[in-house]
């Protein structure tokens, strides 16, 4: 059965909006469908663990790991028993000539419950043009590091919705659409480097609190610690030590909102000093943990 397409038009020229967004903690097994949505769903994973079906497909999400599913196309999605998952979840269309966001009630009204036996057809799969690279194709699962501090901004528009929110959220939305539509250009060009580290770059991001060694993860890449510093740097664009700390004080913000205290986020995070963790946190987000906590509790 081939597989439906959707083609978007040029990517400049779209105006996508809004309609709802939030973060869904999940319940340990918790699911969603199978079901079908009328707009455009993008799931950005930011703890624990699910498993997602779209269609024909089957895969397993974990922390800055993505689903993108659109119109009509079925879906399923079960939070792991062990891990529950924590993910943004945000409801979009990428091109309608009103910015209005919609209400819950209307979101999920526009969902219809299906049957695992419609899971096995092929989901609507998107296309937009980018000069000079032609049709780009926006696959349903994908790594999407940078989405969460997009995100993030996105969310305290839709939250706090003051004056002329509806158009931060679509220039917002618009900002979102190029950096994701960018990174998809340059996972086509992935060069052999990126490939060399890949064991090393899975190790991390499934276990950013584990006291990982520049030579353990030479180790797992199987390489010297010398050669593996450098070409981990010249592929990720930093030092192995600085992509760690940034992965984990990316983690480290949800669980800064789960935790009571501060002592004890850093204590999941891997840190045995109070003193390191805070300095990480801040040269990373600009703000100190307890600044953090209070931003989101003042929202």
């Amino acid at each position: 059965m081939s597989k439906p397409f959707m083609h978007l038009g040029e990517l400049s020229l779209l105006q996508p909006t809004v309609h709802f967004i939030r973060i869904t903690r999940s319940k340990p097994g918790q699911s969603w469908g199978p079901r079908t949505i009328s707009d455009c769903h993008l799931i950005y994973m930011l703890s624990g663990e699910a498993t997602a079906v779209v269609g024909d497909q089957k895969w397993r999400l974990q922390p800055e790991q993505c689903l993108f599913y659109g119109t009509d196309s079925v879906s399923e999605i079960v939070a792991s028993e062990s891990d529950p998952a924590a993910f943004y979840s945000l409801h979009f269309d990428w091109n309608a000539p009103t910015p209005a966001p919609m209400s819950e009630p209307q979101l999920l009204a526009g969902i219809s419950k299906s049957t695992h036996n419609d899971l096995g057809s092929p989901a609507l799969t998107y296309q937009v043009h980018v000069p000079p690279h032609g049709l780009i194709t926006i696959p349903h699962y994908f790594r999407f590091p940078g989405a969460e501090s997009i995100l993030e901004l996105i969310k305290r528009e839709f939250d706090a919705q003051e004056p002329g929110f509806e158009l931060a959220l679509r220039g917002l939305m618009g900002r979102l659409i190029a950096v994701w539509v960018r990174l998809q250009i340059m996972h086509s060009e992935l060069n052999e480097e990126n490939k060399k580290i890949a064991p090393a770059l899975k190790a991390v991001e499934q276990q950013p609190e584990a006291d990982w060694t520049i030579g353990a993860l030479a180790e797992l890449c199987g390489y010297h610690p010398h050669y593996f510093a450098e070409i981990f740097k010249e592929a990720v664009g930093m030092t192995p030590k600085a992509y760690l700390i940034g992965l984990r004080m990316k983690r480290a913000k949800l669980v800064l909102l789960e935790e009571e205290t501060i002592e004890q986020a850093a204590f999941r995070m891997g840190y045995r000093s109070l003193h390191y963790f805070c300095r990480h946190f801040k040269e990373e987000t600009g703000l100190t943990p307890s600044e953090f906590k209070k931003q989101f509790r003042d929202l």
